[in-house]
């Protein structure tokens, strides 16, 4: 697999002064995804929001890792709401435009 557009997990926590070991610990968790090639540990750059935004929480507002959980799972959840909320309007646009 090609580690070209790939973050070395390393690399990301050094840059950002995270403990690679927070990084892993949410990963672990299963808050973000951690590709391995050839027993190195690498980010999606999509992730990397995600993983700042959970740092933030972590080390500015002392949010533990459960309650990192619970955040995420709630932020998933209203992610979901909303989307269905678009596809409900548009599915009423649809209709109310046939009268």
């Amino acid at each position: 697999m090609s580690t070209e557009h790939l973050i070395a997990v390393d690399v990301f926590a050094t840059h950002q002064g995270l403990e690679t070991t927070f990084v892993h610990a949410l990963h672990d968790r299963g808050l973000i995804q951690i590709t391995v090639v050839q027993e190195q540990y690498f980010l999606e750059p999509e992730q990397l929001s995600r993983i700042e935004q959970l740092a933030r929480m972590h080390y500015d507002l002392d949010i533990n890792l459960e309650g990192l959980e619970a955040i995420c799972h709630m932020l998933d959840r209203m992610d979901a709401a909303q989307q269905e909320a678009r596809v409900l309007r548009e599915r009423l646009r649809v209709y109310e435009g046939e009268e």
